[in-house]
């Protein structure tokens, strides 16, 4: 099991990773509501510990439990509009992603869109294609692709020339 520290950017990538442990077997939802908590490190050991007996005792009988208390406790209103502004306002070689590939690009902006949305394949590839450079759209001709995979593979297969059509700096 994947220790976790408490940073809310690593949450989403932490929680899937765990509910897909969960799904394997109903022993192992439960296993992970006594397992997961001692896996935790830094703040997020601080804030679990800091619950009273009881309480933990009542959220470690399955992982959908705790996970409800886990989410609960960081996922808040505010965390979620952090989340859609950072998903809307992503874009290509950003600051702090100044030598992302094309490809890397888009797993990024799609995972935050992913997880502060629920668009459908199309939605996915205006909001993708919005933060990438405009030069983009000589090269891949989006009007054509009907599924976020199939805008991927393309990006994937372009990325060289993707890379190249931009302004040198």
């Amino acid at each position: 099991v994947e220790s976790w520290d408490g940073d809310t950017d690593q949450i989403i990538h932490w929680l899937r990773k765990m509910d897909d442990l969960a799904s394997m077997s109903t022993r192992m939802r439960q296993q992970l509501g006594r397992i997961v908590p001692k896996r935790f490190t830094g703040a997020a050991s601080s804030w679990y510990w800091s619950l009273p007996f009881d309480h933990r005792r009542r959220i470690e009988v399955e992982w959908p439990i705790l996970r409800e208390e886990i989410t609960g406790y960081y996922m808040t209103k505010k965390w979620w509009e952090k989340l859609r502004k950072r998903a809307s306002d992503a874009r290509f070689r950003e600051v702090g992603h100044t030598r992302e590939s094309p490809s890397e690009y888009f797993i990024r902006k799609a995972d935050l869109l992913t997880t502060a949305y629920n668009f459908d394949d199309s939605e996915m590839i205006s909001e993708i294609m919005d933060g990438a450079p405009s030069q983009w759209n000589m090269i891949l001709t989006t009007h054509l692709y009907r599924t976020v995979v199939e805008l991927q593979r393309a990006i994937r297969f372009h990325e060289e020339a993707l890379v190249e059509c931009l302004p040198q700096r």
